[in-house]
């Protein structure tokens, strides 16, 4: 079962247990929110089309998340002015998931898949693998072993010479 819904000026195809990313809606993390302005309601080969609305149709979601979503860069250019702006902005957005459907034509709910709990598996016995054989080191170079530097560089004060007209 699907519904295209209406919302914040826009329509959205869903089905129980779609995540829906829409602009901001009030409300706070883990609450239902109901949609009432349903346009229209489909069932294999069932079809209801609402004008404007399917009267008594329903899709209830619940608030996963309030955040806010990626940058969009806005660039602005003059030819042959010198002229260029770049800025950016950053959507307020609420992300749903959708519960239930219900209609005249029926009524549908996600259901959460049970999880099953993974099978423990029983520790087989280690077998040491076969050693692989050394490379042959490379010959390694000769480092001379350099004379400590005890002397330290002078420093030397140039004097001012006078110059005679």
């Amino acid at each position: 079962m699907y519904a295209v819904l209406k919302s914040v000026g826009k329509q959205f195809k869903v089905s129980p247990g779609d995540i829906l990313k829409m602009d901001k809606i009030e409300g706070n993390v883990g609450d239902t929110i109901s949609f009432k302005d349903v346009v229209a309601v489909g069932n294999g080969d069932k079809f209801e089309l609402g004008s404007p609305a399917v009267q008594g149709a329903e899709v209830s979601a619940k608030l996963l998340h309030q955040t806010r979503d990626d940058k969009i860069r806005v660039f602005r250019k003059n030819r042959r002015k010198h002229f260029q702006r770049t800025k950016g902005h950053r959507q307020y957005i609420s992300i749903l998931k959708v519960m239930s459907i219900k209609s005249a034509i029926g009524e549908e709910s996600f259901k959460e898949p049970a999880k099953k709990a993974a099978p423990k598996k029983e520790a087989a016995p280690k077998t040491e693998a076969p050693k692989k054989e050394a490379k042959a080191a490379a010959p390694m170079r000769e480092v001379k072993a350099a004379a400590p530097k005890t002397e330290k560089k002078k420093t030397v004060k140039k004097e001012a010479t006078e110059v005679k007209e």
